[in-house]
């Protein structure tokens, strides 16, 4: 939820006790063109945005898409689709100065050079005519993420001395990152593994996942009225072990209700507003934000109110 719309503290320190709320805003632009009475392709950019105590951090996101028609709904058989596409978020970097506690030290701050999801996806889909005004549809989908990583830096304090570290796999590198008086060492460097971190699991995780969702369609003149519910299960490799092996929980499984309304100014422009509600955060919509240090931020239930605008061609 956003702060600024938290117009019933629901972001108090009681129902978050480790104070780790998320202030989460979006944009986006969608089009898609119709390539014949069965077929269209669509895709979409924009933007994301997360902010809780560790920072803020900034998402491109995008998507493509094929959708092929194959069957025509007839009587009460649905017109069935399948769609095939892929998207994903990237961002040039992320800085958590939140501390980072791992078995073997403690992180001052951490820096992710080019952080980035991909997902592959099937969905299909079905749609009946429940009336001369109503639509209903379902859909089932299952898909991969993978998540990979250019750079990882961190800064640490070691005898009262601030190091900066680089590291190369869970090898790092460390100089000093300021000044520091009395003994000390100008550069340090460890490959054992002492921090107890795997850079590449905790952070660049791949996953299946599988979705549910039904979405009912209401028309009455300028109005068109809509009403969805998204279950979505995931099952990630590597990260989540990791999480249980330090007593953490891990979330898997998420569910999302989404209503609009929209009014048609004039044939082919319509205005809308939309609310999204989520059970346990943004993390089947944003895997890159997901990790082994950011797992708690996904504990609670979020919300998103949107407007916008659509030019129908």
């Amino acid at each position: 939820m956003n702060a600024d719309l938290d117009f019933f503290k629901l972001r108090s320190a009681a129902i978050n006790p480790d104070d780790v709320t998320t202030s989460y805003a979006a944009n986006r632009l969608a089009g898609g063109l119709r390539l014949g009475p069965r077929a269209w392709l669509d895709g979409a950019l924009g933007e994301r945005e997360l902010e809780d105590t560790g920072g803020k951090y900034r998402y491109t996101s995008w998507q493509v898409a094929a959708q092929y028609q194959w069957m025509e709904s007839e009587g009460w058989w649905p017109a069935a689709a399948v769609r095939m596409g892929a998207w994903g978020n990237y961002a040039n970097a992320t800085q958590s100065v939140r501390p980072v506690v791992l078995p073997g030290a403690r992180l001052n701050s951490v820096t992710i050079g080019r952080p980035e999801d991909q997902q592959l996806q099937i969905d299909l889909i079905g749609s009946w005519n429940v009336t001369s005004q109503t639509q209903f549809s379902a859909i089932a989908s299952a898909g991969r993420s993978q998540l990979s990583y250019k750079s990882l830096s961190a800064r640490t304090s070691i005898d009262g001395c601030e190091y900066k570290l680089g590291f190369t796999g869970n090898a790092f590198h460390g100089v000093l990152a300021s000044p520091c008086t009395g003994i000390y060492l100008k550069e340090i460097y460890d490959d054992s593994g002492a921090l107890g971190i795997n850079v590449a699991d905790e952070i660049a995780w791949s996953a299946n996942f599988v979705q549910l969702g039904f979405n009912s369609r209401w028309n009455s003149g300028p109005w068109t009225l809509r009403a969805g519910y998204l279950a979505f299960k995931t099952e990630r490799k590597e990260v989540d072990s990791i999480l249980a092996s330090r007593g953490k929980k891990a979330y898997t499984f998420s569910h999302t209700v989404v209503v609009d309304a929209a009014y048609e100014i004039m044939p082919h422009w319509s205005v809308f507003a939309s609310a999204q509600f989520g059970s346990n955060g943004v993390f089947n919509e944003l895997p890159v934000s997901y990790n082994t240090s950011t797992a708690s931020r996904f504990d609670s239930a979020y919300s998103l109110i949107g407007l916008g605008t659509r030019l129908d061609f």
